[in-house]
């Protein structure tokens, strides 16, 4: 049996379904550069060479990413290699964006702020949208998928955006 022939593993398959998930919720946000990462917490990339659809200060700040949070099995049943069964997992979708940080310390401006918040929200809206869309049923990541909550974030630090949690089944 050749390779082509071999079925992929469980962990190839979660491995094809988090990055297909996260061109999915990502691709759709214009920002300078995404990715998938793992740990306690989000922390800012650089962008790969070939991203240059930003300048280098805005590269910074402008990123999307999705991050496994957490993942438990959820049932005692295993494949008949003794490997596998259903899993969960907990997903952030989170985005951040450049917002004007005025010179000499002083407050954003009334504008700067409603203009963040109002594409945090398109934010929150354009990840929802993509991570429950189910338009190719050949295109299913997982068993089942929960929107749990959104956080907006900032605009503190030169950023604005926000974070959505999901639980996903696979």
């Amino acid at each position: 049996m050749g390779s082509d022939d071999a079925p992929l593993t469980q962990a190839q398959r979660l491995q094809t379904a988090l990055l297909l998930f996260t061109e999915r919720v990502c691709g759709g946000l214009d920002v300078c550069s995404y990715g998938l990462t793992m740990g306690e917490t989000y922390v800012p990339f650089d962008p790969d060479e070939d991203d240059d659809a930003c300048d280098e200060e805005e590269a910074v700040c402008s990123q999307a990413w999705v991050r496994v949070d957490s993942s438990t099995f959820i049932t005692s049943e295993s494949w008949s290699n003794g490997c596998g069964g259903e899993m969960s997992l907990t997903l952030e979708v989170g985005v951040l964006r450049c917002i004007e940080i005025p010179e000499g310390g002083e407050a954003p401006t009334a504008t700067d702020v409603t203009s963040a918040a109002l594409q945090a929200m398109e934010d929150m809206n354009t990840i929802h949208c993509a991570a429950m869309s189910d338009e190719d049923p050949e295109d299913e990541l997982w068993s089942e998928i929960e929107s749990v909550q959104w956080t907006p974030s900032g605009p503190f630090g030169g950023q604005a955006g926000g974070i959505w949690t999901f639980n996903v089944t696979f």
